[in-house]
């Protein structure tokens, strides 16, 4: 199997465990997994071209100029991978304000989206 599939079906992998998780209602892992899901589907589709990045910032900035930018992939979607990283962040490491179940549904549905435009590009 080679890289670009790999990434792709963890991607899936992770999108089916912020499910679950948002389903047994652990909203901030959700919103978690629910990022590391699109990341690894951003992770995919630049391995297809041959460009391995290895940090979360990198991957963004790469995955907005070779998609967004010189490839047609939608700009709205494509903005949903940077909100959610900032979304896990907080999700990670912010205590002061608590996780909604909202917001961890809003990033779910984010991340299918997302997902299912990335489908587009294998």
């Amino acid at each position: 199997m080679n890289d670009a599939v790999f990434a792709f079906n963890r991607a899936l992998e992770l999108l089916n465990v912020s499910k679950l998780l948002y389903n047994n209602e652990h909203y901030a892992d959700s919103i978690n997994r629910s990022y590391y899901a699109v990341f690894y589907a951003a992770k995919a589709l630049l391995l297809k071209k041959g460009i391995a990045i290895k940090t979360h910032s990198g991957l963004i900035h790469q995955f907005g100029i070779t998609y967004i930018v010189n490839d047609n992939f939608n700009k709205n979607t494509g903005k949903i991978l940077s909100r959610l990283e900032e979304d896990r962040i907080h999700a990670d490491y912010d205590m002061s304000i608590p996780i909604t179940k909202e917001k961890a549904e809003e990033d779910l549905y984010n991340a299918k989206l997302f997902i299912k435009e990335c489908e587009k590009f294998l």
